[in-house]
């Protein structure tokens, strides 16, 4: 397949994982491409700067369904990368602080919790969403910690994790995002959680560890998938 082809492909998002890996190639080797890839990107820029403004309200129509809610990611993602895409062309030395920066976002609560609980275990979890939404971090992470304890499910030690994130305690975000068997037990945050853990391991400037997650999200069939690739090549 000739390079047209590939980047024709590329933004048409019908390049199979062997023609992306094909296309990483190209854009390292060809000048004359990666410049005319560039101009492409920034005239996507802008289409996606005019979608950004709408990213509030759509959050808000967030469905009930943690899959479903998933895709709101895909928007506020792009336009991320988009923004810091010239360094994959300009620059030999990723800057991880300012990749990290501009792609990393809090999750927001797309669980629903019952109004009217009647179990303490609900009533717990409703507290610790209660506090992430408002920014209260720190009192967040305990209280999805107290939460898990009594009922391992899988949001809770997501969100555990994203509480420790957000308010910058990354070195145990990371811990507790990895003590958790995303894959194994099949869980719907798999990808997310893939995501954050390649994220943080980034801000920590640890490229192969931040790849190695990044690499999962970008084969998995998550809306985050397109994203992850498009990073791993500013990475590389």
């Amino acid at each position: 397949m000739n390079q047209q082809e590939l980047t024709e492909k590329y933004f048409s998002s019908r390049l199979t994982s062997d023609e992306f890996k094909q296309l990483e190639q190209v854009l390292k080797n060809d000048s004359q491409l990666r410049a005319e890839f560039f101009n492409e990107l920034e005239i996507k820029q802008t289409i996606a700067q005019e979608k950004h403004s709408t990213l509030k309200s759509r959050f808000q129509e967030l469905d009930n369904k943690t899959k479903k809610k998933i895709s709101w990611f895909r928007y506020a993602a792009a336009v991320a990368f988009l923004t810091a895409v010239g360094s994959i062309i300009y620059s030999l030395q990723p800057n991880y602080q300012n990749l990290y920066t501009e792609n990393f976002e809090v999750y927001p609560n797309v669980i629903n919790l019952t109004t009217r609980s009647e179990t303490e275990q609900e009533t717990n979890e409703m507290a610790a969403f209660d506090l992430y939404e408002d920014g209260n971090y720190s009192e967040a992470a305990k209280n999805f910690n107290k939460a898990y304890e009594k009922e391992p499910k899988d949001y809770l030690i997501f969100y555990k994790g994203m509480s420790l994130l957000a308010q910058s305690e990354t070195e145990e975000g990371i811990r507790v995002l990895q003590s958790y068997e995303w894959e194994k037990n099949k869980s719907d945050f798999t990808a997310v959680a893939n995501w954050y853990l390649g994220l943080a391991f980034l801000k920590q400037k640890q490229s192969t560890k931040a790849q190695f997650y990044l690499e999962k999200v970008a084969r998995s069939d998550s809306n985050l998938s397109k994203q992850a690739q498009k990073l791993l090549i500013e990475l590389d």
